[in-house]
Order: C-alpha cells, then structure tokens, then sequence
C-alpha cells in the first residue's frame, strides 16, 4: 500500500473514531441519579462498611445483578465520585458503535462502510437508541443493561461474520451482567440460526450456545429463585399496572409501536437487494430472531395476556431490532447515492415498504414542532430520488448527444463521492450540539451546590447517625444511595419476586396512608399526622422522620436535628417508660 492510500486510510478510520466517540460522550458522564441509586446500593455496601445495615430493601430483598455489584464496587473503589462509572460508560457506548461500524462494515462493503456509519449516526443523535416500553441499547448512566447490550450487539458483529463461538462468548458476557439479555438471546440467536439453514446447524448452535450455557448455569441460582417465586395476582397488578405500566402494559405504549413498526418497513424495504449477500443475509437472520421474538412476545402479552411473557419483556431487545433496521437504511442509502442506478433493481413491494415506512413516520410525528426525525429521513431518501433523478437525466442526456459521453462519465464519478458529503453534512449538524448538550447536562461536571435534596444527602451521610432507621418522602429517590442512609421506603427500588413486592406494596401504602394506585398517591406521605407517625414508628421503628419544609409544624415536639430550605429532619423522641 503506497503512502497516499495509506494515509487516507488513517484519515478514514479516524474520522469514524472521532464520530463513534462523539456519540459516546453525547451521552455525557454522569453518575448518582435514576436506576444507580437502586443498581448501585449493593456495590456501596462492599465500599462504605457500616451502612446500610437497617434497611429492608438492601438487606432482605433479592438483587438480580450479580455480577454487576461486584463490577460496581470495584468501580467505586477506583473513584468515589464517579468517574471510573462515567468513563466506563463511555467507554461501553464508543464500543457498541465501533461494533456498528463493523457490521456496517460487512453489510456495505469496505468502500462505503465509513459514509454508511456515519448517516446511521445521523440517525443514532436523533433516536439515542430507544424504542418501545422505554427500552433502549445506551442510555445517559452505567447500569446492568449497558453492558448487556454491548454484548448483545457485539454477538450480532460477530454472528454477521460466521464467528458462533466468539458470538456466543459476547451473549454470555452481556447474560452474566443483565439476566434478562441472557434468557431472550436463547430464542433469538436460535431462530437466526434456523433462518440461515439446517447445513451444519448442530455445529453452528453448539458454538453459539456454549458459552451462554455455561453462563447459565452460574446464574442458575438466580434464575431458579426468579422462577420459584409465587405467582400472585396482587403482586402482578402492583408491578405491571401500579409500578411499571411503562415496561409492562404495552395498552400504555401502544402509539409508540408505529415507529418501531416503521423502522422495520424502511429496514426491510431498503435493504431489499442487502438480502442477497451472505453477509446482508447472516444480519437478515437476527433481525428475523428478533423480529419473531418481539412480536411473538407482544401478541402473547396483549391479545392473551400472560404475566410471565411480559415479565420477561421482549422489548428489551427492541431497540437491537431498530439499529439493524437503521443500519440497513444507512448501507442501502450509501449504496443508492454512490450509484443510483440500483435502485432500478428495487421490485415494487421494496419501495411501497419505504414508502408506508415514511408515511408512518408523518404520521406519527403530525403536529409535533422540531421533530427532526422524520425531516432526517425524508432528507436522505429525498436525496437518493434526487440522485436517482440525475442519473436519468444524465443517461438521457448522453443518449441524446453523444458528445457528453466522457463528460457524463466524469460526473457520475463525482457523484460517488454524494454519500461522503451527505454524511458528513449531517454529522456536523448533529455532533456539536449532542456533544455540548451532554456535557451540560453531566452530572459530574454540572454544579449542583445549593439544591435542598442535594444539601440534605450530604448531612446525611456526613453528619447524621449511620445506623439509623429514617423515615422519608417515598418520592425522595436517593436518601439511600446519595445519603447512605436506611430508610423505610421509597418508589424507586421496588423488588420483583412477587412476596418482596407486596412487602414493598404494603411499606409504601402504609407511609403514604392510602392505597397506592400509581405514583401521584405519594403526595398522601405530605398529610402525615400524629397518629400515623405513631403507627409506623411501632411497626417499623424508625428513628428520624424527614419532611418537606412546613410539615415540622404538625410534631412540635420533636427536636429538629436539621433543616434548609427544603426539608426538615425530626428526631422522633421514644415514648418515655411507665412508672
């Protein structure tokens, strides 16, 4: 390789280096806030010694992620503010691209890979690879499902390329830190399996399979207390209907399936002629796992509606099944405006399905201001028709003169170059601004001084007893985690074997004094009286009560042992013995 084309190769991969960390750091680092204050509970046990000890949910309630505690601890013992956990989610999130590019990789052709990467990012900024039941592949914090995912789209890059064994190894990764991604990889690699033939299957599933037996059999444990747990009716309204209606009652989210359907018409319809290669065909085959597995799961959980199917919750793998069909779109368009002469190769039901996919998406987001989704999509495949259009017109114009026969050539060749700038047009509109906005909103760099929640976690955990029992807001999500503290219980972490639950279902309706039905009956903890106090500090003795500034008023006789701006701490006076 002489120097020039080596150097341009260099550029090449760096440009797609840059891109794919620039996705990354989208995302921002942060750390201390939504499911980490749940996920990370126990790794802060392993690190801090000595707290923690009152509390039920840490202590008498069964943590699923295993393997992620320990991955946890170990992150907080190398940086006790967080930056090992934010680094390390931006570091799953530049690989999970990187892992995209490779398959873009296979699917295009070395020629087009990096313009192809690149308009699938376009699309990536916009959609943060979320779907359906608030599912998603990367999302702003590290938790159990970050690496997860890495390993499920990493055993699909290596599935695109015949590697079963190492395929499998990336599934038994993600299983051991995320069960969930363990159970579904089962049905889904085993149909792709079947999609691509019966030659050799025994050898193929074996392969695939191993490692991801092997990893079962580690979590058995795990697994076999899940399954042993007590179908309840109680507990399955309480998770699916009061708690979790966004993960596990898809009548909640049925709108949202319009673009997860459309993204599968615009996959499928564009990708069309990406079949017939071996390596369009082997992606073709997960995407038909997934496919059959999802949808298969949807109809189980709402035409007969079986808890168990939904508890398993297929969309998990929802948005692996969008960035396959994205990446088929993007593979397709680069090919379509390199040469826009394929497309006459597309059959009708092709472009009826890229049309019905567009016309979905309209309609999806009708009304809606700054939807730039559905401009993005229009964009490209407005631009492909251009191209398309230009061709014609070029090859008209040389049948009708001759003489431009070497200047329409000539052009044509420029016009090779259509998917380099289209691609790099759209990164420039998208990446600065993902990346300035998620460094904004980082969690570690943003300057929380001040807040009321933010000033009463640090008496907490530097000022206040640590083996005391407290009694807070059910809506205050992190005095466990950011206060160290033991509380009674919150919204927040809630268990999932069906006896823990109705555990967590009574503590929060008895904080609450009411009957929980959803999360807006957490305003009844603000009516706490006398009388209620009483009652919860026989049943569960607690040792101080926390209140929104104002409710100190109704217990003048408790000491306060701290206040600012928002809340008050009440240190409950035990009832003086009888004479």
């Amino acid at each position: 390789m002489n120097p020039e084309a080596r150097l341009a190769r260099a550029a090449k991969y760096a440009l797609i280096a840059i891109a794919a960390a620039s996705f990354a750091a989208s995302y921002g680092f942060n750390y201390g806030f939504d499911n980490q204050l749940v996920y990370f509970v126990k790794s802060l046990t392993l690190v801090e010694r000595g707290i923690l000890h009152a509390d039920w949910f840490t202590n008498h309630t069964t943590h699923y992620h295993r393997t992620f505690i320990y991955f946890g601890a170990l992150l907080l013992k190398l940086n006790a503010r967080g930056w090992a956990v934010a680094v390390t989610q931006f570091i799953c999130v530049l690989l999970g691209a990187l892992c995209m590019f490779r398959i873009v990789q296979r699917v295009a052709g070395a020629a087009l890979a990096a313009p192809a990467f690149l308009l699938l990012l376009g699309m990536l900024f916009i959609t943060r690879t979320s779907s359906v039941g608030t599912s998603y592949l990367f999302d702003t914090i590290l938790q159990p499902s970050t690496l997860g995912a890495l390993g499920s789209i990493a055993a699909t890059w290596l599935f695109v390329e015949e590697r079963w064994f190492e395929s499998g190894l990336a599934l038994a990764f993600g299983g051991l830190f995320h069960a969930n991604y363990l159970v579904l990889a089962y049905p889904i690699f085993g149909l792709a399996h079947l999609a691509l033939g019966f030659g050799d299957l025994k050898r193929r599933l074996l392969q695939q399979f191993g490692p991801l037996v092997a990893a079962t059999i580690v979590l058995s444990p795990l697994l076999l207390a899940a399954s042993r747990g007590t179908p309840s009716a109680d507990a399955t309204d309480i998770l699916f209907r009061i708690r979790s209606p966004h993960h596990y009652s898809p009548g909640r989210y049925e709108r949202n399936f319009m673009p997860f359907a459309a993204w599968q018409m615009l996959g499928i319809g564009s990708g069309w002629l990406l079949h017939r290669t071996a390596n369009g065909r082997r992606l073709g085959a997960v995407l038909t796992g997934l496919l059959v597995t999802i949808w298969s799961g949807t109809l189980l959980t709402t035409l007969w509606d079986i808890p168990k199917v939904a508890q398993i919750f297929v969309w998990r793998f929802a948005p692996n099944a969008d960035i396959l069909c994205q990446i088929l779109i993007a593979c397709a368009l680069a090919r379509a405006l390199a040469r826009p002469s394929i497309t006459r190769a597309y059959p009708r039901v092709a472009l009826g399905l890229v049309c019905g996919g567009l016309g979905i998406f309209g309609l999806f987001f009708r009304g809606k201001e700054n939807a730039p989704l559905p401009r993005l999509l229009l964009a490209y495949f407005g631009l492909a028709l251009a191209a398309r259009l230009l061709d014609l017109a070029l090859d008209l114009g040389r049948h009708l003169q001759p003489k431009l026969e070497r200047a329409t050539s000539e052009f044509k060749r420029v016009l090779a170059f259509s998917p380099w700038v289209v691609a790099l047009v759209v990164l420039y509109q998208q990446a600065p601004d993902r990346v300035a906005e998620g460094w904004r909103r980082s969690t570690l760099v943003r300057d929380d001084e001040g807040r009321a929640n933010v000033e009463l976690y640090r008496w907490l955990r530097e000022s206040s007893p640590r083996d005391a029992l407290y009694l807070t807001p059910p809506d205050l999500d992190g005095a466990r985690f950011l206060g160290q503290r033991a509380i009674v219980v919150d919204w927040k972490a809630v268990p999932l074997i069906p006896s823990e639950l109705l555990v967590w279902y009574e503590r929060l309706c008895d904080v609450t004094g009411r009957r929980v039905a959803s999360s807006g009956d957490l305003a009844g903890y603000q009516s706490l009286d006398g009388a209620r106090l009483a009652e919860l500090e026989a049943k569960y003795h607690p040792d101080y009560v926390v209140l929104r500034r104002g409710g100190e008023r109704r217990f003048p006789s408790f000491p306060v042992v701290y206040q600012n701006g928002g809340y008050t701490v009440l240190k409950i006076q035990p009832e003086a013995p009888k004479p």
